[in-house]
């Protein structure tokens, strides 16, 4: 069974450098984004809430690259086969899961400052969403 974390630091203290770094830039976007975010453990990873809704998570488990979630919390109900009516992704960075959930891969270190402006510009579009 995984360990449980109590905190963001206990959760970066578990993790290997490199996935440590892949989290922290995740982290930097994230603020960079929205400062006012609350940065909490829930689900045993990073999450982000505003306003009191979780909206957005850092999945690092398993070996594929780090992701964001980005979500709606557990309240707003969630159909796997609808279509996103999220119109805050022009260049088509997400990959959707449902029809209020989608996430992104942290692009390669080398391909992610081309990319950081497009990807802040998102997570920005789908905070406004309410």
């Amino acid at each position: 069974m995984p360990e449980r974390y109590a905190t963001v630091d206990e959760f970066l203290a578990a993790q290997s450098p490199e996935r440590r770094a892949d989290v922290e830039s995740l982290r930097a976007l994230v603020r960079e984004a929205e400062p006012g975010l609350t940065e909490i453990v829930k689900w045993n990873s990073p999450d982000y809430t505003l306003d009191g809704v979780d909206r957005l998570t850092v999945n690092a488990a398993g070996k594929g690259p780090v992701r964001l979630v980005l979500h709606h919390g557990t309240e707003r109900a969630e159909d796997k086969g609808a279509a996103p009516r999220f119109a805050g992704d022009p260049d088509g960075l997400l990959t959707w899961h449902s029809d209020i959930r989608a996430s992104f891969a942290l692009p390669a270190a080398g391909e992610l400052a081309g990319r950081r402006d497009g990807l802040v510009a998102v997570v920005r579009a789908w905070l406004a969403e309410t």
